[in-house]
């Protein structure tokens, strides 16, 4: 069997490369926010004194899934320089590379004494942990006096990474000692300081109360044009239009999972969501907790004055018509945000949420943008466990505009006359326990939107709209009838693969349910690096070729040079770049075995796989611009086409709930409608390419990396439907996304690939979800005696849960199932139905003509 490679020989970047450069960079400079300015950005001085430990080494992206093999990053130094500004402190910065080195050695050398002798790569992987960033080098007087300058940058840097959370310690989510130190030594030093937060999720900022810091930038994780887009806003040629997707509070104890979170609960493999509906800005907005910086919140070199100017029916939607007038001095754009304050009615709730959103075109001075935004009227109701309905409350709601959760005008009144009942559905995933929630007071006019402390609109009284819920179609769900004797499948439309279906016999349907795994050696269709692949073995016998699936968030997830050989082998290239994008494999027993499968350069034919490293997620929808999303697909899908990837395992869309999440850069928000909203976007940017597509994930509830294949998230079927599967639901119907990723864990006790509550009668009854829902990697053991058994899932029962494709697959797997089927332990009709989505996948999206 020939194997096919569709990277390209040439080295030199093409046009789908640079495009995509120049697209990351406009989409860092829209994504970066601006927490504090006084009055020192746009930068004045041309020399700058850059320290901190991010300032060379910055971080680009997170690790594992959330990895990328770019040709090359732009640190913030490097993007300074870029802009014609000097740095004036080389000296301290090459004292911290040779600290950052002599870090990096010591931690090797530990490393390597741990995996002494032991050959397996996981056990090796896992006992090598994280490299932490370092910290810094204390700066001193003499690096102050020798950079000649009045204004000084600092970079607070922070990595972070699939399969760890974050931690309440110093050099986590709080400074270290040299940090604290450095900043008051600089602040006190310098006439301007401005600290850049190099990080992929919040961290302590108690610091700005007892220092003069002038101004502070969010930079996240800004991918490999970071640098360069981060020194076009420093200096005012952009603006600053990002927007927080998740609120910062003044200290991480003012979260209501802030001391149950990870590995601060009693049980870490019980999580308890008792904060239930009330996450992020809807717990302070509720309970009165002011943030340090709210959600929405984002300052510019401009200002924008926003008014609802008139409020409509439109079926069974609200259209809502804004005006953003920039009254500032400069160009900008401003992200137009629309709350509804409910009524508490008789479920009670948060005081507001988040209904809609867009972004301006950019406005110069003086100018005014007009926009209109649908509202479905699904966006204003709550779910009552009791009768398991979706509910629109009597009473008076409140639309509400402004620049931040925190900062609002009431501009709108929505009068609803009578309680509603918008959609039928039947209970889902039972507690095995109740879960303490918290409840705010009950207010004492329940039926009208609290408006304390929320600013009053002049012309309030003339924008009320009386809406007709008569217009309202209630939605009432069927769902299958979980028969265990019924041999009925829906098979695949194309008559062809019907036909090919049903030719199969029940050993080839279980292997090709059951992936190919990392890196099959016997694959047709080949993009080395990448995360998996569906099986190849069925090609010599059906036709059925393999497709490949690859990581991660911020961009593919693969090798960036190969070498194809003479014998048809294809191997990464033993080369610089590999060898520091694989350092943290290369431990060990383990690590020599992998170098070893390493060609040396010129012994073949060399490729070249460069893909672009975007923006983090978290970044991404920092910039609250859709359309953006949708180009940024579209730019991915592109390099899909040239590499041969058939699936992007991305993105993650799981919820903000805890500072302390190791992966929070990967997901969008705390907020589900920006999570669905930016999701829809990206995906439908990706399947405007035919044969490509998205993995949406980790469906669902996926919020803490310990212990992630066996915790279990425990809340309330409301909880649960309200805030975790809301934003899967938007994505799901505005998208279409071709592949949904079964996450590790349990919700209320059971693994969610073994949850037909979640994967049938939510994804498949409730949400008439077509396409194929594949588990994540290794999340499933094969045998019974296995001692690991009892914290993953169970192979046998994921097909008739509603799961379609195992991954990444192993042959233990495949003989499990195949023992299944021939016990009727897996029954013929979910094997067909499984079979037939992994068929239709391969089929129709592979780069074999078949």
């Amino acid at each position: 069997m020939k194997k096919i490679i569709l990277a390209g020989t040439d080295k030199e970047p093409d046009r789908t490369e640079l495009d995509n450069r120049a697209l990351s960079r406009r989409a860092a400079v829209e994504g970066f926010v601006l927490l504090k300015n006084e009055g020192v950005l746009p930068l004045q001085s041309r020399k700058i004194a850059l320290y901190g430990s991010g300032a060379r080494m910055t971080v680009k992206g997170g690790t594992g899934s959330g990895a990328v093999r770019e040709r090359y990053s732009v640190s913030i130094e490097e993007g300074l320089q870029n802009a014609g500004l000097t740095i004036t402190t080389s000296d301290w910065l090459d004292r911290f590379d040779r600290y950052y080195a002599d870090a990096y050695e010591c931690y090797r050398q530990g490393v390597e004494e741990k995996v002494r002798g032991i050959t397996d790569f996981y056990t090796v992987l896992d006992l090598a942990g994280q490299f932490h960033h370092p910290s810094g080098i204390p700066v001193t007087q003499e690096d102050i006096v020798h950079s000649e300058t009045d204004t000084a940058i600092y970079v607070l840097a922070r990595q972070a990474g699939e399969g760890n959370d974050r931690r309440d310690e110093k050099g986590d989510y709080r400074l270290e000692d040299v940090e604290l130190e450095n900043l008051r030594t600089v602040s006190g030093n310098y006439l301007h300081t401005i600290v850049i937060i190099n990080a992929g999720g919040v961290i302590d900022t108690s610091f700005l109360d007892t220092m003069k810091i002038d101004a502070l930038v969010y930079y996240a994780q800004g991918g490999e044009e970071g640098g360069n887009a981060l020194a076009d806003v420093l200096t005012g040629k952009e603006n600053f239009s990002g927007r927080l997707t998740t609120g910062w509070m003044y200290d991480f104890t003012d979260s209501p999972s802030g001391s149950t979170y990870s590995y601060l609960g009693e049980n870490e493999y019980e999580q308890e969501y008792n904060e239930g509906i009330y996450v992020g800005y809807r717990y302070a907005d509720t309970f009165h907790v002011k943030p340090r910086f709210p959600f929405g919140y984002g300052l510019s070199y401009t200002r924008f004055r926003l008014c609802i100017t008139d409020v409509t029916q439109s079926g069974e939607n609200i259209r809502v018509t804004v005006t953003a007038e920039n009254i500032g001095t400069c160009p900008g754009r401003e992200v137009v945000q629309i709350y509804a304050s409910l009524p508490f009615g008789t479920l009670g709730g948060e005081v507001r949420r988040l209904v809609a959103f867009t972004k301006t075109d950019p406005a110069d001075p003086g100018e005014t943008c007009e926009l209109q935004m649908e509202i479905p009227i699904s966006v204003l109701t709550r779910y009552r466990e009791e009768t398991a309905e979706f509910i629109l409350e009597k009473g008076r709601y409140y639309l509400l505009t402004g620049e931040s959760s925190e900062d609002v005008t009431a501009g709108g009144i929505l009068d609803i006359g009578q309680e509603t009942v918008t959609e039928r559905c039947r209970n889902i995933c039972p507690a095995q326990h109740a879960v303490n929630e918290i409840h705010p007071e009950v207010p004492e006019h329940r039926e009208e939107g609290d408006l304390r402390g929320v600013k009053i609109a002049a012309q309030l009284a003339e924008h009320i709209l009386k809406f007709d819920t008569g217009r309202i179609c209630t939605v009432v769900h069927h769902y299958q009838c979980r028969n265990e004797d019924s041999t009925d499948t829906p098979e695949p439309e194309d008559h062809r693969l019907q036909e090919l279906l049903r030719s199969m016999t029940a050993e080839q349907k279980v292997r090709l349910i059951v992936g190919g795994g990392t890196q099959g050696k016997e694959n047709l269709v080949n993009a080395l690096g990448a995360s998996g692949t569906t099986t190849s073995q069925l090609y010599g016998t059906l036709g059925i070729p393999n497709v490949i699936l690859s990581d991660g968030p911020a961009g593919l997830n693969l090798s960036s040079r190969i070498m194809v050989m003479e014998d048809g082998d294809i191997r990464a290239t033993l080369c610089e770049e590999n060898l520091q994008a694989y350092r943290r494999y290369l431990f060990g027993m383990a690590g020599m075995g992998m170098k070893r499968m390493m060609a040396q350069p010129g012994s073949g034919t060399e490729h070249y796989q460069y893909c672009t490293a975007w923006p983090c997620v978290e970044l991404l929808a920092q910039t609250f611009n859709t359309e953006l999303m949708e180009e940024v697909g579209d730019g991915t899908g592109r390099e899909m086409e040239k590499y041969g990837v058939t699936v992007w395992l991305a993105p993650g869309m799981n919820i903000h709930r805890n500072p302390l999440c190791g992966r929070t850069f990967e997901y969008y928000s705390e907020d589900p409608v920006v999570s669905g909203k930016m999701t829809a976007a990206i995906v439908r940017g990706v399947q405007r390419h035919p044969g490509k597509g998205m993995s949406i994930k980790h469906f669902v509830a996926n919020n803490c990396e310990l212990n992630r294949n066996s915790s279990s998230s425990n809340m309330s079927e409301r909880t649960l439907r309200e805030i975790y599967l809301k934003g899967f639901r938007i994505a799901v119907e505005e998208s279409d996304p071709r592949t949904v990723m079964a996450s590790y864990n349990k919700v209320n006790g059971l693994h969610v690939v073994n949850h037909y509550d979640l994967l049938t009668s939510v994804l498949r009854d409730e949400w008439h979800y077509k396409g194929l829902i594949m588990s994540d990697w290794d999340s499933m053991k094969a045998q019974k005696d296995d001692p690991m058994k009892p914290l993953t899932g169970d192979v046998l029962m994921a097909p008739g849960a509603g799961l379609d494709l195992i991954m990444p697959g192993r042959e233990d797997q495949i003989m499990a199932l195949t023992e299944g089927v021939k016990k009727k332990i897996v029954k013929e009709k979910d094997l067909n139905r499984a079979a037939g989505n992994v068929l239709k996948l391969v089929m129709e999206n592979t780069v074999v003509s078949v």
